[in-house]
């Protein structure tokens, strides 16, 4: 139980920094290409959980992989057909539509482009490179319970947050 509360924590931390990037990336799209502000979460704390989930399945897919064009590469092409499958899913399971990729360059039913492909990659080996790493040594040394017990606290923090906003 003393190794797994760290690892769990970890990846709650990886989970959460990675839905807080994607709803900056979600806004910052939104503020370039409408010139407006849109809050892209689904919740009311500034998170997109699905960059969370998406992180943590790269990790776990690629966590063997270090070169970093292939990391690149297989982040792309998991992304990418992700996102085409759940837009599917999303339009003829529930009838929504979520995103388009309406007057973007090199899209596919609107549904994909090869611009928010190529950064998406381009974020999960940043990501990878740049948050997971110093992660994976704060978390290895001797004050992992001091962070995952923070990481915990600000988790319990965020669900009584979002339980009194509702």
């Amino acid at each position: 139980m003393k190794k797994i509360y760290p690892f769990l924590t970890e990846y709650l931390l990886l989970f959460a920094l990675a839905s807080f990037f994607g709803w900056l990336y979600e806004i910052i799209c939104c503020f370039v290409i409408y010139h407006r502000y849109y809050d892209r979460g689904v919740l009311h704390i500034p998170i997109c959980p699905i960059y969370g989930f998406g992180i943590l399945i790269l990790i776990f897919l690629f966590w063997k992989v270090k070169n970093p064009f292939l990391l690149f590469t297989g982040s792309v092409l998991v992304t990418t057909g992700v996102e085409l499958i759940s837009s599917y899913v999303l339009e003829y399971k529930f009838g929504l539509i979520l995103w388009s990729y309406e007057g973007w360059p090199l899209t596919f039913q609107n549904r994909i482009s090869a611009v928010s492909s190529l950064l998406f990659g381009l974020m999960a080996v940043t990501f990878i490179k740049l948050v997971k790493s110093p992660a994976d040594k704060l978390f290895a040394s001797k004050y992992r319970y001091v962070a995952a017990t923070a990481v915990v606290i600000a988790a319990v923090m965020c669900v009584i947050y979002e339980y009194r906003c509702r």
